[in-house]
């Protein structure tokens, strides 16, 4: 079927639909990251070592939670065709298919949080610094068992375009989080003192809010209504329940390859003492804080290139996405000047530490070159996930940080094959190689990806001349 003939939406058109889009996506993954930020915050306000306990826990689970997101990320395209083409039974079913599979993934999310406390135990840490860090990991057996069946609802929401219960729910996590960490880490209004631990149990607290929250906007919302998400419950469907590993497993490995190098860092230079953890534990949180703002750009190009593609509409695609990269850039251009300009005061405000300030306002140059580049590949990898191409990015994301940027940042840090060993600048050194190599490749792959779609479609429009 032809797409029906319309005006060519202008830049500044684009600009807007995506921002509508992206600007709730943006804040919902501000308030999630934020609450992570407020945990070290508040771990700054206690000690040195609390502070690297939170950085070593917050680690650990920072990677399991990410690989969880990535596979249930898959879902959210499946749902974005569905819907573009219009067929609301089929996204009823395929929401059903991510509930399924969020119960052995909980299953697993537990065991791998196991296995996380089992490492912090091999770790060259002090006994406190493991003390905290392993009661800090603990309550997140409970939050962790919670999570994919949460996001089985978020890549629902968003796979229809549907972003408001992401920035109005996780808004109110993010107030109720900074006031129970304020309750249960300084031991307010009767409750006993618990620090850094105090604020794993806050997270708890909220992640259960989160999933009732979205159980019931499935529910009674009324654009959701119309779907009937629990009516004709499906019984567990292996071909639908393989598409989203297929598309999921991919992204998850992909976010991997990059946050794994983030996640590694803290136990490369744990050896290094509490206050090279510390700055590196605030330029990261920092810097995650920042990187909300690509990936809700990214999350908005999924689903706006998966509604074009459910439509039959490549040229629409591509056009989005064009826009898209040009905006992500010029966001990460601010940000970047931003984090140079008020390192000082960044500092400053999560730790009294003078010498962990000092090296976390060194850091902050590296992380405002990082963003420059770690924005257009979130950007070009959210676009591909559009046009479910997830295999090649993940090849890419593999050889650009592991294969190519790793033995580099290792060598930098903790050897003298360059020179005296340069410590936590290595690694930052190495992440800035290499988000620059997967950025240029990944506008690469989408430039090909883009125009195929666009050649397939003309040759199925045409078939004559494309034999011709």
């Amino acid at each position: 079927m032809t797409p029906n003939p319309q005006k060519k939406p202008t830049f500044a058109q684009n600009v807007g639909d995506l921002l509508r889009l992206a600007g709730p996506l943006m804040l919902g993954q501000l308030a999630v990251v934020g609450m992570t930020v407020t945990d070290i915050y508040m771990a700054g306000q206690v000690s040195a070592d609390t502070l690297a306990a939170l950085q070593l826990g917050g680690s650990i689970w920072a990677m399991i939670s990410l690989l969880v997101i990535g596979i249930m990320i898959g879902n959210s395209p499946i749902i974005g065709n569905f819907w573009g083409a219009g067929q609301p039974e089929k996204v009823r079913f395929q929401f059903q298919q991510a509930l399924w599979l969020s119960i052995p993934m909980s299953i697993a999310v537990c065991g791998a949080i196991l296995l996380g406390v089992l490492l912090l135990g091999s770790l060259d840490i002090s006994p406190e610094v493991y003390r905290i860090a392993r009661g800090y990991l603990l309550p997140y057996l409970i939050t962790g068992f919670m999570f994919p069946a949460f996001f089985a609802f978020r890549s629902t929401f968003e796979g229809v375009g549907d972003i408001r219960p992401v920035m109005i729910f996780n808004g109110m996590a993010f107030i109720l989080n900074g006031i129970l960490d304020y309750i249960l880490v300084f031991g307010k209004l009767g409750f006993p003192t618990m620090g850094g631990i105090g604020a794993a149990w806050a997270t708890t607290v909220v992640m259960t809010f989160l999933l009732l929250s979205m159980a019931a906007y499935g529910r009674y919302a009324g654009n959701m209504k119309r779907l009937k998400l629990y009516q004709q419950f499906s019984g567990p469907s292996a071909t639908a329940i393989a598409g989203i590993l297929r598309l999921g497993i991919p992204i998850a490995l992909m976010i991997a390859a990059e946050v794994g190098f983030f996640a590694i860092i803290p136990m490369m230079i744990a050896h290094l003492g509490a206050n090279v953890l510390g700055a590196h534990a605030i330029t990261n949180n920092l810097d995650s804080l920042a990187y909300m703002i690509p990936l809700g750009l990214g999350q908005a190009l999924t689903i706006k290139v998966s509604h074009a593609q459910g439509r039959k509409d490549p040229r629409e695609a591509r056009q989005i996405c064009l826009t898209g990269f040009k905006l992500v850039f010029a966001l990460a251009l601010i940000l970047g000047s931003l984090k140079i300009v008020l390192r000082h005061d960044f500092a400053q405000m999560f730790s009294s530490e003078p010498d962990v300030q000092i090296i976390a306002a060194s850091l902050f140059f590296f992380s405002a070159a990082l963003g420059c580049f770690d924005s257009l590949q979130i950007a070009t990898s959210g676009a591909l996930r559009g046009y479910k191409d997830a295999r090649v990015p993940l090849l890419i994301q593999i050889v650009a940080f592991w294969v190519i940027a790793f033995p580099i940042a290792y060598s930098l840090a903790l050897t003298d094959v360059w020179g005296e060993p340069i410590g936590v600048y290595g690694f930052w050194t190495g992440l800035v190689i290499a988000a620059s190599l997967a950025s240029l490749m990944m506008l690469y792959r989408w430039n090909f990806v883009s125009k195929k779609a666009i050649a397939t479609l003309d040759e199925s429009l045409n078939p004559a001349t494309a034999l011709g």
